[in-house]
């Protein structure tokens, strides 16, 4: 029975996660199982799976298996936005394609309206709210930016508002803002609380084991699964495990795994929310790519993200310091009336790429499925595409659904260490261009 070769390695530092408090002691696999549906990773795309997969055989036994805990993983460890326009960091605009750009809109509101049901019909407490997202620059380059971006919404027919400086001081309490577009339709929510509850929320028939990754396998059906301390045996085999499918040997040199990195503050005193003024909860997406993410959150802590780096492991350890150093650069830049807040946690998190922008779902072998690869959509996209797998996979059909069933795979990669060196260069151009929107 071959070894996986790429497990996780995440840090304990998830700031959205350790703000909930204490955890339950997690279920962890424990002796030998034969079930009829196995999903591999606890993610957006995963939870979607398993769910959709029971809602449609509720007679089956379902097991989704996670190798850390659920809402420490990659899905609890990103920005919280969960959004509809394309998010994909290579791209330049809707105005080439229009109709492909409306469909793929259609199918990241597809995943929000799906989230926004389970999260409503199970009162998952989880700050969401449908409030849009703020794309907004400090400088003239960045202003530049949005305005060929509103002209790439305007060739789509979608609705915006164009916000001043002072408009945007108004609402985030900085003056670092210049120039601002707000897209009415995406939504803000606690990450790790969203996953924690579209796990605890799964039907009767999904039984959910964390901080069980699976060490060995065997494909075939019966496909075969060793963890640490128990087995699965099932015909119909799902890895959602984004990146590191690669480590059951699935898309071998076709993905690009990285490393995005998040620092949270400590809540702000009542003096220091008097300070700063503006709304007291929102999101902000930075006017370039490489530029940096900002959150504010409901207990008046702030959020900043921004930097990528490669890493098969996803480990989060290595370069922290450096990274923080950057965060704070970028948090005094935008918060110069609040000298004295300081980040309490710093993490990093997965995300997985492909060069060619393609993602990954549909079957990929004899009772054996994948859904990963969500270029930076993670929320929306991997929902929706581990909706539609499952939906693949029971024989229904919806009319969006060949846009993530269909199309090109990942294209293959340059040989390590040129991915490596590859993205380092990329990500230091990109910071380069950002300039004050880092």
């Amino acid at each position: 029975m071959p070894p996986v070769s790429l497990l996780p390695r995440y840090d304990q530092q998830n700031g959205w996660l350790e703000i909930l408090g204490p955890q339950p002691e997690p279920t962890v696999l424990t002796g030998d199982l034969v079930v009829d549906h196995v999903v591999i990773g606890a993610g957006y795309g995963g939870l979607a799976v398993a769910r959709r997969l029971a809602e449609l055989d509720p007679a089956a036994e379902i097991v989704l298996v996670e190798a850390d805990r659920i809402g420490n993983n990659a899905a609890g460890r990103c920005s919280g936005f969960i959004i509809d326009h394309a998010h994909n960091i290579r791209s330049k605009g809707f105005k080439e394609d229009t109709e492909n750009a409306k469909r793929q809109i259609a199918l990241n509101r597809a995943g929000i309206d799906w989230l926004e049901e389970i999260v409503t019909a199970n009162g998952i407490d989880c700050d969401w709210q449908r409030v849009g997202k703020t794309h907004a620059a400090g400088g003239e380059k960045g202003a530049r930016v949005l305005q060929g971006f509103a002209e790439s919404l305007d060739a789509i027919d979608e609705e915006y508002e164009t916000l001043d400086a002072e408009q945007l001081k108004a609402k985030f309490g900085t003056g670092f803002y210049q120039y601002g577009i707000h897209c009415p339709h995406s939504v803000i929510a606690q990450p790790a609380q969203l996953a924690i509850g579209l796990a605890e929320s799964l039907p009767e028939n999904v039984r959910v084991f964390e901080n069980s990754a699976v060490t060995d396998f065997e494909l075939g059906p019966p496909h075969v699964l060793r963890t640490e301390r128990g087995t699965l045996t099932t015909p119909s085999l799902v890895i959602a495990a984004n990146g590191f499918g690669e480590g059951f040997g699935l898309f071998k040199n076709r993905l690009l795994p990285l490393i995005t990195w998040g620092s949270m503050t400590r809540p702000m005193t009542a003096d220091e929310v008097e300070a700063l003024g503006g709304e007291d909860d929102y999101g902000i997406i930075p006017a370039h790519p490489a530029g940096t993410t900002v959150r504010r959150l409901p207990d008046n802590r702030i959020l900043i993200r921004n930097q990528y780096t490669f890493s098969r492991s996803s480990d989060a350890r290595a370069g922290m310091a450096k990274v923080v150093k950057v965060h704070e650069k970028s948090f005094r830049n935008r918060y110069p009336m609040l000298p004295d807040l300081e980040f309490e946690y710093s993490w990093g998190g997965a995300l997985s790429l492909s060069r060619n922008g393609a993602g990954v779902c549909g079957k990929v072998g004899d009772g054996l499925w994948s859904t990963m690869a969500y270029q930076g959509v993670g929320m929306a996209k991997g929902t929706i595409s581990g909706k539609f797998l499952a939906e693949h996979m029971m024989g229904e059909v919806d009319p969006l659904m060949d846009l993530v069933l269909g199309g090109p795979k990942p294209s293959r990669n340059f040989p390590d260490p040129f991915n490596r060196w590859g993205v380092a260069i990329n990500a230091r151009w990109r910071r380069w261009q950002a300039g004050i929107e880092e």
